[in-house]
């Protein structure tokens, strides 16, 4: 049975975003303008859950939600702000509030609080539900700035996130460290918002696109529409050649033609694998070694962050019900979300992403259960050579094709012979 929401916003065209988002995940939504309409509707109809504006005419949100919590104190709140103090926020904490989402919305995030709230409530565990409430509530407050890559539901994604944050104003070079198959660019993304400025332009550079001339070109275009600093996002560092390595430098020192562009430039050098180890391999030079030194940030491993793990599933099954115009989202039940949380992801959110994608693919129904993940998972494990290839190499790959190379002498084709396989297939594994 569809669960109802109240939704209370006086912007019409934020309240009618939040319906369509509700709407869309299959809530039975009624949405209101005004304050004391909605202490009406709350006082004649039973709703699931609330979720309310702060700021508003003739009422505040935390005056509506304690007028609502008078009439029937078990029905959760959600509070949606555009900027609130921190005292507000500990104070909505402490009256009940069951999380606080500030502008703009991970909507992700939202549904899956509100999820995680109206099933509380109706298991109507009394002591468990304020203890799980607090916490969850302290992780999204806690923060206090937008962040999107992770949802900050374990301590070393919130450790990360707030490390990140503290560097946002770093001059000239940041490294970001993790494994493969970590979502770089969307960490990077997440460091672009923390400015919010028209100003601040990033460009991205892989290594099937960064040389001189592309990169002078993208900068003089940023540079052309407005852009008062630029930062260069390098992805897969450790996969370029020697030269783009050395432009890297040249790039980050603003030398050679960089000198000229009168631009403030800085750079993220994003690899998989830690520093000293890439060093030793003789994957980065003594130079760069010294340059990715300055300030580095190690990405957690999505394996470190296990709470994490269910509500990166549910948003990627999101992305692909929009990408495929599905009619409504796909749910995963609770025992597939324990089952997700469970494996170790080796390939990191990549792993992650293409089994949430096959499951979601492979059903048509509104919910994705244990049964049909466990199918997917036990899938990758085929008995092939080329599948027990592929799944082996999902978490030690890299380090194996490097191997083979040396051992090879750098010939890719005695390589792909050597692991059965084909050149195509180890050239995806090095990018």
């Amino acid at each position: 049975m569809a669960n109802n929401v109240l939704i209370l916003d006086d912007d019409v065209d934020f309240n009618s975003l939040l319906t369509d988002i509700f709407e869309q995940a299959d809530y039975i939504v009624t949405s209101a303008e005004d304050p004391v309409e909605a202490v009406e509707l709350f006082r004649s109809t039973d709703y699931d859950l609330v979720v309310t504006d702060h700021r508003m005419p003739n009422m505040t949100g935390t005056e509506f939600m304690r007028a609502i919590k008078l009439l029937k104190s078990e029905v959760p709140v959600i509070m949606v702000s555009g900027y609130l103090e921190n005292d507000t926020i500990r104070e909505l904490i402490s009256e009940g509030v069951g999380g606080v989402f500030l502008k703009p919305l991970n909507i992700f995030s939202l549904l899956e609080r509100t999820g995680e709230l109206i099933e509380q409530s109706q298991k109507k565990s009394e002591v468990a539900e304020t203890t799980d409430e607090v916490d969850a509530a302290a992780h999204v407050t806690k923060l206090g700035f937008t962040f999107r890559s992770f949802p900050c539901k374990s301590d070393a994604s919130i450790q990360f996130a707030e490390k990140l944050y503290g560097l946002r104003n770093f001059k000239s070079t940041l490294s970001l460290i993790g494994q493969p198959g970590a979502r770089y660019q969307a960490i990077c993304e997440d460091i672009r918002v923390f400015y919010e400025n028209d100003a601040e332009h990033f460009v991205y550079f892989s290594p099937s696109s960064f040389d001189e001339d592309q990169a002078v070109t993208a900068l003089e275009s940023a540079k052309a529409s407005g852009a008062e600093r630029v930062t260069v996002v390098l992805l897969q560092l450790e996969s370029m050649t020697g030269d783009q390595k050395d432009l890297a430098i040249v790039l980050s020192k603003g030398q050679g033609r960089f000198s000229d562009l009168d631009l403030d430039l800085r750079t993220i050098f994003c690899v998989s694998g830690d520093l000293d180890s890439l060093f030793d391999e003789g994957l980065i030079n003594e130079n760069l070694y010294i340059l990715m030194g300055t300030a580095e940030v190690q990405v957690p491993a999505l394996s470190d962050c296990t709470n994490d793990i269910a509500v990166l599933a549910q948003q990627i099954v999101v992305s692909i019900a929009r990408e495929k115009k599905l009619s409504s989202v796909p749910r995963l039940e609770k025992p597939a979300r324990d089952l997700l949380q469970q494996q170790s992801w080796d390939g990191d959110f990549e792993a992650l992403s293409g089994t949430v994608r096959r499951l979601t693919e492979s059903n048509s129904g509104d919910v994705l259960t244990a049964a049909s993940l466990s199918a997917i998972l036990q899938t990758t494990v085929a008995a092939t050579p080329r599948a027990r290839f592929d799944a082996y190499l999902s978490g030690q790959q890299v380090d194996l094709v490097r191997a083979a190379l040396i051992f090879m002498n750098g010939d890719r084709s005695k390589a792909a012979k050597f692991y059965g396989t084909d050149v195509n297939a180890l050239e995806r594994v090095l990018r």
